[in-house]
């Protein structure tokens, strides 16, 4: 687990936990919010070490205690995680009787429960009655990507600390460094925020397949040689097997129209597609600006309305006509 990337993406969360640690204000309970990606987790695994080790500067990452929470063999170290997207009451009672007994080692107990929103109402309650009554040296660490559906009463026993969006430079980098071409890295990292998600996308094993009908078929509509919608509907049974795959293609497209009206409005640092400046050029000399945003809009449309009740094959040759527009 790269924890250098945790200090680099969230750098005033890692601070503060080290300064509550050295001037010893540690709170029974956090609550660790931020959007989905944002490294809560991995800061929680990190904390319960930084709690644990026992080395001079906290955590060393090499010491027994470290290298047995990595792996989730530490004792006194307890991780609840939804199952079948739901963290359950009898989940919250094991809990509760792990950390009724003594323990074997010496040091502080940490549990950590990943993604509390996913909670159900009964194992909410046993979690509160747990919060009200702290015990000395028993710390709790909840992590949440959607903080409005906690409960207040969660939300009124617990530290929040808010974790900030990771940066789109350190999401290319990350995609980068896993092993993935520069524009495989520039166009994910445009995707989404979240390393992890990004790591999905590009192993997706249609990602190649959609990326290279992109490329033709803003081909097709600089060069005006063949038809837009013919070819789409030849190649795009991949995209009607799947809404989030759909929408994937959509988000693509998004990319490359900014990229064109990045072009034609001087902000060429700003394009993604940095291979492709052949084609963009070429549609940006034969397309107005206002032209190019409206079709912008029908792409954002149609992707808006794509898990609402329309006739998928209807609204793509219809946002297909208006690219292909003469």
């Amino acid at each position: 687990m790269a924890f250098d990337k945790i200090k680099t993406s969230q750098p005033k969360v890692v601070q503060l936990l080290e300064n509550s640690l050295k001037k010893d204000r540690l709170s029974h309970a956090y609550l660790f919010e931020g959007e989905e990606g944002t490294k809560k987790f991995e800061t929680a695994i990190y904390f319960a070490q930084m709690l644990l080790c026992k080395s001079d500067v906290k955590p060393c990452l090499e010491c027994n205690d470290c290298r047995r929470i990595k792996h989730g063999t530490h004792p006194n170290v307890y991780i609840i995680q939804p199952v079948k997207n739901l963290i359950k009451k009898h989940q919250i009672a094991d809990l509760q009787s792990e950390f009724s007994k003594t323990s074997i080692e010496p040091g502080p107990k940490v549990y950590i429960i990943r993604n509390i929103e996913k909670i159900n109402v009964n194992a909410a309650n046993s979690l509160l009655k747990f919060l009200e009554e702290p015990f000395p040296n028993i710390h709790a660490i909840l992590t949440t990507s959607n903080i409005n559906r906690i409960l207040p009463t969660i939300k009124s026993r617990s530290q929040i600390v808010q974790f900030s969006s990771i940066s789109r430079d350190i999401v290319e980098r990350e995609i980068f460094e896993a092993g993935y071409d520069p524009e495989t890295s520039r166009i994910i990292s445009n995707l989404t925020n979240s390393a992890s998600h990004a790591l999905e996308i590009a192993s997706n094993e249609y990602y190649l397949d959609l990326i290279e009908m992109i490329k033709d078929m803003f081909n097709m509509i600089y060069t005006k040689e063949d038809s837009l919608i013919i070819y789409f509907n030849h190649n795009s049974s991949i995209i009607y097997q799947d809404k989030e795959i759909s929408s994937l293609f959509l988000s693509m497209l998004i990319i490359y129209q900014k990229d064109i009206i990045n072009y034609i409005t001087g902000n060429t640092g700003n394009v993604v597609f940095k291979d492709e400046l052949g084609t963009i050029s070429g549609i940006a000399n034969h397309k107005t600006k206002n032209r190019l945003i409206d079709e912008l809009e029908s792409m954002l449309s149609l992707k808006s309305r794509l898990h609402s009740y329309i006739n998928e094959r209807l609204a793509y040759d219809n946002l297909l006509l208006e690219l292909e527009r003469r």
